[in-house]
């Protein structure tokens, strides 16, 4: 049976003295919500049992049969990652999304382990289940990218929080989701103005590297209701999700937003957190997974 990791509700402090509250929107290369004693994982082992298993089917054939002329190093290992269970990075998780890729038909062909190496190094890197979940962690990671709205004028635009969307975490604590509902993102967004955080900007969470010359001109919480819509491309996000837009100036920062080396907003602050009456957190992230598909 897989195992169901809890998950709990963050929140913050609407009293404008308290230091619960979201200060900082840090620019980074992978989009996360992130503070030094809050990490959001750079990992991930929130696979489905199936992978697991199919993991250890190979490995378990490969101790009785031997490897022969099959897998690499990389996908020995691989297979003893999964196996037992071991988180793995998001480059790793576009490795094995791109091998189970090009290898899918070879698979399909494969009689079985004992039919030329297709079936065996497949289930080795996780088998078809790995393939499906690998494509939901990179569409995921990819979501909340912003975009370059205008060149000229230096202008980046994306999500900064999504509402009611699992957070895998993963750290001394153990595994668990996280996540921020429509009403405490209304409210981080709220305490953020009436503060004058709009310039309040770092690289990479990194309190050395506080940048000038960055501001939030634009902010919007997408409300049905009031007919406020998201960003074209997130269509499918929930009611409570906020956007917004800053205003680029620092000529060091343009650099590396136009490289492609800082790709994402992440909030950063200090939250109280209780346990969501969510109790199955797998299946609301199955949930967000489908819906992802629907728009592809």
């Amino acid at each position: 049976m897989e195992k169901e990791l809890p998950i709990y509700r963050l929140d913050i402090n609407e009293d404008e003295e308290s230091n619960v509250e979201v200060d900082f929107v840090a620019l980074v290369d992978r989009p996360a919500i992130e503070r030094s004693f809050l990490a959001f994982a750079d990992s991930y082992s929130d696979y489905p049992e199936s992978v697991k298993n199919n993991a250890k089917n190979a490995l378990k054939w490969a101790e009785e049969n031997g490897w022969g002329s099959c897998g690499t190093p990389v996908g020995k290992l691989r297979a003893n990652q999964l196996a037992n269970g071991e988180p793995i990075s998001l480059e790793t998780i576009k490795r094995m999304y791109s091998f189970l890729s090009r290898h899918e038909a070879n698979a399909d062909k494969s009689k079985g382990y004992g039919d030329g190496c297709g079936q065996l190094m497949y289930d080795a890197w996780g088998g078809k289940s790995a393939l499906a979940w690998a494509e939901s962690k990179i569409r995921q990671s990819e979501k909340m990218s912003f975009e370059i709205q205008d060149e000229e004028e230096r202008i980046i635009s994306g999500p900064l929080m999504l509402a009611d969307t699992p957070i895998y975490r993963y750290d001394s604590s153990g595994e668990y989701y996280v996540v921020f509902t429509a009403d405490t993102i209304k409210k981080i967004a709220q305490k953020y103005f009436k503060k004058g955080y709009q310039s309040n900007v770092n690289l990479m969470h990194d309190n050395g590297m506080v940048v000038e010359g960055v501001t939030m001109f634009e902010s919007w919480i997408v409300d049905e209701k009031r007919g406020i819509k998201p960003m074209k491309g997130f269509e499918d996000v929930k009611d409570g999700s906020w956007f917004g837009s800053f205003k680029v100036e620092n000529e060091d920062v343009w650099e590396l937003v136009k490289e492609g080396k800082l790709k994402g907003f992440s909030v950063e602050g200090v939250f109280n957190y209780s346990k969501s009456g969510i109790s199955n957190p797998q299946k609301m992230m199955q949930d967000i997974i489908d819906i992802l598909h629907q728009v592809s």
